[in-house]
């Protein structure tokens, strides 16, 4: 019975710590209603940080413990209530409760989210009872991932010996810690090492994804938009079975696409307003990202580096965001320091890529890479056309001008992280034919989260911006008729 039902109530207090932080930093009002409809974005974002903090502990010698980790989570509780206390944070006037109407005058809003949760919850169960039958066979998933996170149920700390010794080799050792460190933890709740039940807690953060992403742009984009779409993407072939093989890939899109989507709506604020909430979180999603694959750091920086130069053309309050990148760095450095106190070397030969010798040496290698992610990208019966509906939309603002800097910013970081993805190819010392066939399938996810964050984001602008617009003679003969103060609008469509 333990090991069935512990490493659930374990994700239980991982959505109670994660609603602690979104409380701290403003993400979710003091009210009931409003923490349940964020338990999504809570799940996600204590799968985010606690971890992230278990690995800092880690580095500098704390023990790897439950006990740690329920320190850690009621830490994180008991911070959003003293800053909430402190603070005198009242909940917002409630809403008016649809609930109580009849029926028939439900708005049309309420009944598309209705009929997603139905669709969506099918699926989410089907793919829940999937993932309690699949079992772990990625050579990655249970020869990287699984077998670190092996490790850390036996032992309490960084057991020097596996992540230095010749032995060892094969599991990568420079690899983060996030995802071991986050089915450690399972481990350690079930009281025993199941690698089959990996893919249940995995499958979590696919529903809390999408959950998340609905909650964050509910203010900005309609139902009609966000609905299909994100629907659509849980669909997708790419996404859910490969999530199911265990592979940190799909762990670390996820992360990067709640971190694109909190970038973009920070974009989208009013020059006057710090969007500070959505900084906060931004930095929590891209530090687990780039604590979760050696990519994703290359991820992170990318779009914290487009980000801050789309807020700086709109002028946007600067300080904030440098605290959002701090935050990133404290996030990821103690495991690079902790690996360079230890002699562990990285794979990819980064001071190499500053060597133009060493690089036109490779030439070669750039082509293949940039044909195979081409081919990759373009298989759209693993991704449903996740791809060009997100070009259609971002080419649609961009000529329109309706959110044009937030169209601006997820194209270009689309541009640089692929950039990216082609230049660790063509630095990487292993054969370019094995690399590229073992790894480019999956090194896309990414893209396509970014993807999917920039075609559910951007299609909810053009959305509203198509149903505010007033059209022809009705224009004219509103005009005269116009308040003398105008209704705000849903989005900055700068």
């Amino acid at each position: 019975m333990r090991a069935e039902l512990a490493p659930f109530g374990l994700d239980l207090v991982l959505g109670l710590a994660g609603l602690g932080i979104l409380v701290a930093i403003r993400a979710v009002p003091l009210r009931a209603s409003s923490m349940v409809a964020a338990f999504g974005l809570a799940y996600l974002t204590g799968a985010a940080a606690v971890p992230l903090v278990l690995t800092i502990l880690l580095t500098i010698g704390v023990p790897f413990t439950l006990e740690m980790f329920a320190a850690v989570a009621v830490i994180c509780i008991g911070l959003g209530v003293a800053l909430a206390w402190a603070r005198g944070d009242r909940p917002p006037p409630a809403p008016d409760a649809w609930w109580r109407r009849p029926w028939r005058s439900w708005p049309a809003d309420v009944w598309i989210v209705a009929l997603f949760l139905v669709a969506f919850g099918i699926f989410a169960v089907v793919g829940m009872l999937d993932a309690f039958r699949v079992p772990l066979l990625g050579w990655d998933a249970w020869g990287f991932w699984a077998r670190k996170a092996q490790m850390l149920t036996w032992h309490d700390s960084l057991f020097a010996e596996f992540f230095t010794g010749l032995n060892y080799r094969f599991v990568h050792q420079d690899y983060p810690l996030q995802l071991p460190v986050f089915e450690a933890l399972h481990f350690r709740a079930a009281g025993n090492v199941d690698t089959q039940a990996v893919g249940r807690h995995l499958w979590l953060l696919l529903v809390a994804f999408v959950w998340a992403a609905a909650y964050l742009l509910r203010d900005r984009v309609r139902p009609a938009a966000w609905a299909p779409l994100l629907l659509l993407a849980a669909l997708a072939p790419g996404v859910w079975q490969q999530l199911l093989t265990g592979f940190a890939d799909l762990p670390m899109a996820i992360f990067i696409g709640i971190g694109a989507i909190a970038l973009g709506l920070w974009l989208s604020q009013d020059r006057d307003q710090g969007g500070g909430r959505f900084l906060a979180l931004a930095a929590i999603m891209l530090g687990a990202a780039a604590n979760t694959k050696n990519e994703g750091l290359m991820v992170a920086v990318a779009l914290l580096v487009v980000a801050g130069i789309v807020g700086l053309a709109r002028g946007l309050r600067f300080r904030p965001f440098l605290i959002a990148c701090a935050g990133v760095a404290v996030a990821v450095l103690p495991w690079r320091i902790w690996m360079s106190a230890n002699g562990i070397k990285s794979d990819l030969p980064v001071s190499k890529g500053l060597d133009p010798g060493y690089m036109l040496d490779r030439t070669s290698r750039i082509w293949p890479s940039i044909e195979t992610l081409g081919h990759e990208l373009a298989d759209q019966s693993r991704w449903l056309y996740l791809l060009p509906l997100a070009a259609v939309v971002v080419l649609a603002a961009l000529i329109s001008g309706t959110g044009r800097r937030v169209a601006a910013f997820y194209l270009a970081a689309f541009a640089v992280v692929w950039a990216g993805f082609i230049w660790s190819y063509w630095l990487s010392q292993y054969p370019i034919e094995w690399h590229l066939e073992t790894s480019a399938n999956r090194v896309v996810s990414a893209l396509m989260f970014i993807c999917i964050a920039a075609v559910v984001h951007v299609s909810g602008l053009l959305l509203n911006a198509l149903v505010q617009r007033p059209r022809g003679r009705e224009a004219e003969a509103a005009a005269p008729a116009a308040p003398a103060v105008a209704r705000e609008p849903v989005v900055s469509n700068d």
